[in-house]
């Protein structure tokens, strides 16, 4: 029993983040013990809350007075809320609909990306920031408490108090209404109340995704537009090699590896040049490229089509075919590049010759093993010759700044489909996960700003994505109609206006147990698959 603690213990010592919130832990339970006992404690409005600490104040209230005294502005805003609300409500039904869809390949898969991204502390999950994290989650639960504690007041109902709702750390702010009113009202106010918080989260998300987006990084431009930045790097493949990292763009090639000093047999290229470069498969170039701290760089690179790898079961693996190999030539034509194959597998005709000749070398720690010609029959997929391989430039993924920061603007780029603009719309709202918030750190030196300072230009725009990005989360994730969620509360009146015009011969009791029937189905209903698909997602 001893072996595991200690292990917990290093564990915990060796992260600061971890050690403070166990320095905190034990610093709030005696607080919590205390604040449950005394009674001075309630006289001050501090009182527990399930296993948190409520602290009440009636500072503020006058100021939810002053807003909400437009009442026809709130009134219209109410409806607005209402039909947002359930917009978001329909919006993530769909989403977790789709991945229920998708539970056996993410469960076959086994991809989970880990338990710690299901705290949002920020600091402890690894995707949020400590700063911005904060900054984010307080800008977030604040305004949405305040739209509640408005909407209330433009109602005329009490407000009753304001305060923070703490554990071991701060876990947000509230607005307490007063209760008996909030039941006594009718739908139609408690459901402008309900709504309210989420209105407000996701139309601050809006004003700032349109402010970052369209004013922010519309003043961006960069030396590289054109060429081509490198986005990936395939583990254990000539690129990985090199030693050309993410974020290298390149300037051009050259043929004579002797001598990079003279530039004697240099050829500069953009990313359409180096897409169409006839590169002599599996032979060594000079590759010219810049980093972040020095903008002239070179490195020695096996240039080819590289199979990064062979799906399973497909005509590539049937014939032999090995992941980490050179595509050297495909029925004696060489191929010099990934347009070049793409056209060779267009022009295909499965009623002239039902196999293809494939020419690979292997590579394997700098060097080429074979060459080796192995027959290969293609499926045929819509007239176009298919082998189930995955191809990279020599292990390298690329793109263009100008690319980039078209995507990281618009996340519908390169939708072509209702469908599609849905999943890249979902994708977009993903990309902390991958690292984007909203651009790596590591590539925002592509870029210069005509307005302020790099500097201050980033620390700017990643306040803003991260305050974009939780209100957007915090809103998605309070319509989701189930109890205890503001969305639970929506259905619940939903269902009861709805059981009120087709039960009316029913008595009132009978009537709210259909209410609460239906209302504590579709929440555990709802509860259920979120709970399968965030652990499928963090599994």
């Amino acid at each position: 029993m001893c072996v595991p603690f200690m292990g917990f213990i290093d564990a915990v010592a060796g992260n600061p983040v971890y050690l403070v919130l166990l320095i905190l832990l034990i610093i709030y339970i005696p607080t919590y013990i205390h604040v449950k006992t005394s009674p001075k404690m309630k006289e001050r409005g501090i009182v527990p809350y399930g296993p948190f600490i409520m602290i009440k104040t009636k500072r503020g209230v006058r100021m939810l007075d002053k807003i909400a005294r437009y009442r026809r502005f709130w009134t219209a805003f109410g409806t607005l809320s209402k039909i947002m609300a359930f917009f978001l409500m329909a919006t993530i039904i769909l989403i977790l609909c789709i991945n229920v869809s998708l539970l056996p390949t993410m469960l076959r898969t086994g991809t989970g990306i880990g338990i710690e991204y299901a705290l949002a502390i920020p600091g402890l999950n690894p995707m949020l920031p400590l700063v911005y994290g904060i900054i984010g989650l307080i800008v977030a639960v604040v305004v949405h408490e305040i739209a509640h504690g408005v909407q209330t007041r433009a109602n005329n109902m009490k407000v009753e108090s304001m305060g923070i709702l703490h554990a071991v750390v701060p876990m947000g702010a509230f607005v307490e209404p007063n209760d008996e009113e909030i039941r006594k009202c009718g739908r139609k106010a408690r459901s402008t109340i309900y709504a309210a918080g989420i209105a407000v989260n996701l139309s601050l998300a809006i004003v700032l995704f349109l402010v970052m987006t369209f004013g922010m990084m519309g003043t961006l431009s960069s030396n590289f537009g054109g060429n081509a930045a490198v986005v990936n790097v395939t583990a254990g493949s000539p690129a990985d090699d090199s030693g050309i990292g993410f974020s290298s763009v390149i300037w051009g090639v050259q043929t004579d590896v002797s001598d990079p000093g003279s530039l004697t047999t240099f050829t500069p290229m953009n990313y359409i040049d180096m897409m169409n470069y006839n590169f002599t498969p599996g032979d060594e170039y000079l590759i010219r490229y810049a980093t972040e701290s020095n903008p002239n760089n070179y490195s020695i690179v096996r240039m080819g089509v590289f199979i990064e790898g062979v799906a399973k079961g497909s005509p590539a693996d049937a014939a032999g075919i090995k992941p980490k190999s050179f595509i050297m030539s495909v029925d004696g034509v060489p191929i010099s590049n990934i347009s070049s194959f793409r056209d060779i597998m267009a022009s295909w005709d499965p009623n002239v010759k039902g196999y293809m000749e494939i020419e690979i070398c292997e590579y394997q720690g700098g060097s080429l093993k074979g060459p080796e010609t192995l027959v290969v029959y293609p499926d045929n997929n819509n007239g176009t010759a298919f082998l189930g391989v995955f191809l990279t430039f020599s292990g390298f993924n690329f793109t263009t700044p100008d690319i980039m920061l078209e995507m990281i603007k618009n996340p519908l780029y390169g939708a072509e489909s209702l469908s599609e603009a849905a999943l890249a719309a979902v994708s977009y709202i993903g990309k902390p996960f991958r690292g984007y918030s909203p651009m790596p750190a590591e590539i925002q030196w592509w870029y210069g700003s005509s307005i302020m300072g790099d500097q201050a230009f980033w620390i700017v725009v990643q306040a803003m994505f991260w305050i974009f990005w939780l209100n957007l989360v915090l809103g998605v994730t309070n319509a989701l109609p189930a109890v205890p969620f503001d969305g639970g509360y929506l259905l619940k009146d939903g269902v009861g206006a709805i059981v009120d015009r087709t039960h009316k011969d029913s008595t009132p009791e009978k009537r709210e147990m259909i209410e609460n029937g239906v209302t504590r189905t579709v929440s555990y209903a709802t509860l259920f698959i979120l709970m399968m698909v965030m652990i499928a997602i963090l599994f």
